[in-house]
């Protein structure tokens, strides 16, 4: 099977892949014994709620029959969650988090964004793509409208979780697949990269430490900076978490791979955010490694939650070229001790997610 009939097929839930085969199974005995974490996940992008409501319901029957579970949706229309819902599946809507890019917001709420060490907002001058406008997760009135975000979807029917997407600062080095992508090299923390220095996270960081963090000899190497940045996310998600509980849904996010790479890459600090389950986007294309790498990705997440978080690993299915790499790289996951998977993918240009 060439790469192209494989990502296909794949995209469309109607392989019959061996590894996930062997998953369905361990799930089903997970549920038998009354543990329910064992599951697969898989991303659906926009555009189910145009199909006719028997090719949704033919969708959704096929990706359940290809051993997923779980449906991460970009779709928050109540026809398309009450057929996946029919078809068995759990279904997860699935929010850009602090990546917000429609222009109107951006000129209605200018203020809120994050602003790099050159005084540079990504509401004008986003860094690496145009759609990397990112807010700033300390400002009181950008928590209260996630929060929001999340309450209002607590109210829609048929939906078991929200899913959040960039949940994080926008990448102030990028993983060193895609250096030569951007023509980059990433060696050091640029200042055009490094977030954020805008007027309420130096007061805030002030009013805490009595520095501004842009009068740091080397803010770089400042830890109480670096902190300071982890954990306003680490609020933020907490805060979202708690408003989803409320709300009586669970609550994941797609976080970088590892612990120490996502605080590296990205200021997650994700082991320390109440979820329900993560799911690393563990992509070894992005940090030139070989399939094998997700293994030890894997552990290094499972290692650092709580025994209680299941860890589902993120496969880009980009990066494999086959149905035996597919089952490989599944199999990888799962000795890594992942409780399942979370597939992405499509024919498609790389670019950073």
């Amino acid at each position: 099977m060439n790469r192209r009939s494989f990502l296909s097929k794949v995209s469309q839930g109607v392989l019959g892949l061996t590894a996930l085969d062997c998953l369905e199974g361990q799930a089903t005995a997970g549920r038998a014994a009354g543990r329910t974490e064992a599951k697969n996940w898989m991303w659906v992008l926009k555009g189910s709620e145009n199909l006719k409501p028997d090719e949704q319901t033919r969708k959704f029957e096929q990706i359940r029959e290809a051993g997923i579970h779980a449906v991460l949706l970009g779709s928050f229309n109540a026809d398309v969650l009450a057929r996946a819902t029919e078809q068995g599946l759990e279904t997860h809507s699935w929010i850009l988090g602090l990546r917000q890019s429609e222009k109107q917001f951006m000129d209605e709420h200018p203020d809120w964004y994050a602003v790099n060490r050159l005084g540079q907002s990504t509401a004008k001058a986003p860094p690496y793509v145009e759609y990397y406008n990112f807010l700033c997760p300390s400002h009181e009135a950008v928590q209260d409208y996630l929060a929001k975000v999340v309450s209002d979807l607590g109210n829609l029917a048929n939906l078991d979780g929200i899913h959040l997407d960039y949940i994080r600062y926008p990448d102030v080095k990028l993983p060193v697949g895609l250096w030569k992508k951007y023509n980059l090299v990433q060696n050091k923390e640029l200042p055009q990269f490094d977030y954020c220095y805008c007027r309420v996270c130096r007061d805030a960081f002030k009013k805490q430490t009595g520095e501004d963090p842009l009068t740091l000899p080397d803010p770089t190497t400042n830890a109480a900076w670096r902190q300071f940045r982890y954990d306003s996310v680490t609020r933020l998600v907490n805060r979202l978490a708690d408003v989803a509980h409320e709300r009586g849904k669970k609550l994941t996010a797609a976080v970088f791979p590892t612990p120490s790479l996502a605080r590296k890459l990205v200021r997650q600090d994700w082991v320390r955010w109440n979820l329900d389950a993560v799911l690393p986007m563990v992509y070894h294309n992005f940090y030139n490694e070989k399939p094998k790498w997700i293994e030890r990705a894997v552990k290094d997440g499972v290692a650092a939650l709580p025994p209680n978080r299941p860890l589902y690993a993120g496969l880009f299915l980009y990066a494999l070229n086959s149905e035996e790499e597919f089952d490989q790289a599944v199999k990888y996951a799962r000795a890594g001790g992942a409780k399942g998977v979370s597939l992405f993918g499509g024919l498609r240009k790389v670019k950073p997610g």
